[in-house]
């Protein structure tokens, strides 16, 4: 299916979605992201060979990211989240990265009547198209059990597990495909009635790819800290570090297994206008290592744009 057939369904489904939330027992919601951005937009198991080397770098472009979301209460405490996202990112000097990524998805959410337990299960279907071509599609499931000892969510445990295969589209991609399993926990504490978020996270991945030298395993960090200066503005903090180390010799040329260490750190700015629109500023620096010299790049990051809720 091309790009204009999946934005077209993606269309009716939200226009399906839009007509079910006037009913009572439901409601609609949006979040749109829209910023200017200076960032690495290449994931970490893009194909190299497809680019060559000395082209993955830091990218300037907009990025535009929409979710929108019909939520319907079922008996009890249960719910149901039909969600759709369409996320658009362009590079005015790398037209080959402009991409488009659509994303249809169904939450379950059930939670114990004193609210110390609470389940979230989740299955969706990406495909992302690059310069309009398609690139992968991907689905997805996810589930999710949240533990709040007090009831509140001043202490909150998460524990995740998540299963996705990627599906590259083009024939000299076709190593690349994988099946993908992820494990993790993260801890919020929220004391000061939630004045301030301290949120700590660590993930476990291992993919199963075509080809061995694409297969790896993953192991992430990360922490975040939000502070609500006042009513309408928060600062916050955000540390993030992947270690991943693959399964077989890269290439002829470089005959030795791909090593890559990420971490990145940002700090946010973010300032209520309206009840519905937030503005954001955010400025950070990333170093991405690897023993692969066309994936071995840092510099300074930024963020610049406004949040819509409705």
């Amino acid at each position: 299916m091309n790009d204009f057939k999946r934005i077209c369904c993606f269309t009716v489904g939200l226009a399906a979605l839009c007509t079910g939330a006037a009913q009572a027992d439901g409601r609609f919601e949006l979040h749109s992201t829209n910023m200017l951005t200076r960032s690495d937009p290449f994931s970490a198991d893009e194909e190299l060979t497809a680019f060559g080397a000395g082209v993955f770098d830091l990218e300037t472009g907009w990025d535009s990211n929409t979710w929108v979301r019909r939520v319907q209460p079922l008996s009890g405490r249960q719910v149901l989240r039909f969600e759709g996202q369409v996320r658009l990112r362009g590079y005015p000097d790398r037209d080959e990265l402009n991409s488009v990524l659509v994303t249809p998805r169904v939450q379950y959410w059930n939670t114990t009547s004193d609210n110390t337990l609470q389940l979230r299960l989740s299955a969706g279907y990406s495909a992302l198209s690059r310069d309009g071509d398609a690139h992968w599609t991907r689905p997805e499931a996810e589930a999710q059990l949240r533990w709040r000892p007090e009831g509140d969510r001043s202490l909150e445990t998460v524990v995740r597990v998540r299963a996705n295969a990627y599906d590259f589209e083009r024939a000299n991609l076709q190593g690349l495909d994988s099946e993908r399993l992820r494990i993790g926990v993260e801890q919020f504490f929220r004391p000061m009635d939630e004045a301030l978020t301290v949120r700590l996270s660590a993930y476990f991945e291992q993919a199963d790819a075509d080809e061995e030298r694409f297969s790896f395993d993953e192991t992430r960090l990360r922490g975040e800290v939000v502070w609500n200066i006042d009513e309408k503005s928060s600062a916050a903090l955000i540390a993030d570090f992947r270690d991943r180390e693959y399964d077989a010799s890269f290439s002829t040329q470089e005959p030795f297994a791909r090593e890559d260490e990420r971490f990145e750190i940002e700090a946010r700015y973010e300032r209520e206008l309206t009840e519905r629109v937030n503005a954001f500023v955010a400025a950070g620096y990333l170093d991405n290592r690897s023993n692969i010299r066309a994936r071995d790049y840092d510099g300074a990051t930024f963020r610049a744009g406004f949040s819509l809720t409705l």
